[in-house]
């Protein structure tokens, strides 16, 4: 059967800009932006150089219990519809295979094997009775990835300032915001979170948080519209993104002079343009759309998902990785 389950690993140096925390007064109409002055020089920071790669370590991982066995490090993918284990795991706790499906790759179509689990176990979840497609180990660098049919209906948190993941069930109340933290709202069903509230270089876009993805990615619709309003518009540099199931796309990387979210900015980024297989999954492939991956993220102390109450809140980081893309939150929005 067809499976509409679509991943990445993208990694890429000299994306990522880095944003810290202002000093300001306790109101709400003050714009919160990029101190220079913390950031840290990095020579990878020119869109000539990239070069696409697979970064393990990059990954934040999560402890997953599988038949009451392990732990074994997941990757939490907010961008896949299914949850893959890795075949080395697979083989090494005897799991019964389960049948084939066909997974839609950035390569194309590739037909892999399934395994049964019992019960997988992670933070205060469990799943039970589940089919899991399994991928190469070397593909994945990682135990597996749990997708939005392990993780919708919870609330996740990415903690990059103290570089741990967790997983909890979602709040009744969400509390207050803070300085230096934005709330963005999002619709959709079934773990598929859209933020229709954002404009890219004031393009009306879709824009989904892919935690799957190294490399934010702006779809071809997008590209088209951000160049009808600006002839002058360029690729700074070619890339090669690559999937986990096999295969590669090349895109063109474009600069981008502000992504925002709400009262939440990037300023100063870039986005590799390709028709990755993932906007029409998302079912946003006819009008302009990018997923925001990893290089974006890690600007942020921590970034938190919750799935029922479809809310994602962006806490500034003091002393962000690298010195783009800015950052910027304006409550005055």
């Amino acid at each position: 059967m067809s499976d509409p389950f679509s991943r990445r690993s993208f990694a890429a140096g000299g994306l990522v800009l880095a944003a810290s925390l202002l000093p300001g007064g306790p109101g709400w109409t003050q714009t919160l932006t990029a101190n220079a002055s913390l950031q840290k020089p990095d020579s990878d920071q020119d869109a000539a150089s990239l070069a696409a790669r697979t970064d393990a370590s990059s990954h934040l991982t999560i402890e997953v219990m599988i038949n009451g066995q392990g732990p074994y490090h997941f990757v939490i993918d907010t961008g896949a519809e299914r949850t893959v284990i890795a075949d080395t795991v697979a083989t090494a706790l005897g799991l019964q295979p389960g049948g084939n499906i066909t997974l839609e790759g950035i390569g194309g179509r590739i037909t892999v094997t399934t395994v049964h689990v019992d019960r997988l176990t992670f933070g205060p979840f469990l799943r039970e009775g589940l089919n899991l497609p399994t991928l190469p180990r070397a593909n994945l660098f990682a135990d597996g990835y749990l997708g939005l049919d392990a993780i919708n209906g919870s609330r996740v948190t990415f903690d990059f300032r103290n570089q741990a993941l967790k997983i909890e069930q979602p709040r009744d109340h969400a509390p207050p915001e803070s300085q230096g933290m934005a709330s963005v709202r999002a619709r959709g069903k079934n773990g598929r979170l859209r933020v229709f509230d954002c404009l890219v270089d004031s393009v009306a876009a879709v824009a989904f948080i892919d935690s799957g993805a190294e490399v934010s990615v702006g779809n071809l619709s997008l590209y088209n519209a951000l160049k009808n309003r600006n002839r002058n518009l360029y690729s700074t540099a070619r890339m090669t993104l690559t999937g986990v199931t096999g295969g590669e796309v090349t895109g063109d990387v474009i600069p981008v002079g502000r992504i925002r979210l709400h009262d939440l900015s990037f300023t100063n980024g870039t986005l590799a343009i390709a028709d990755i297989p993932d906007f029409s999954i998302w079912k946003v492939a006819q009008r302009p759309a990018l997923l925001i991956g990893m290089d974006y993220l890690r600007q942020f102390a921590a970034v938190t998902i919750d799935y029922r109450n479809k809310e994602i809140r962006f806490e500034i980081s003091l002393a962000p990785p690298r010195p783009t893309p800015g950052v910027e939150i304006d409550h005055t929005v």
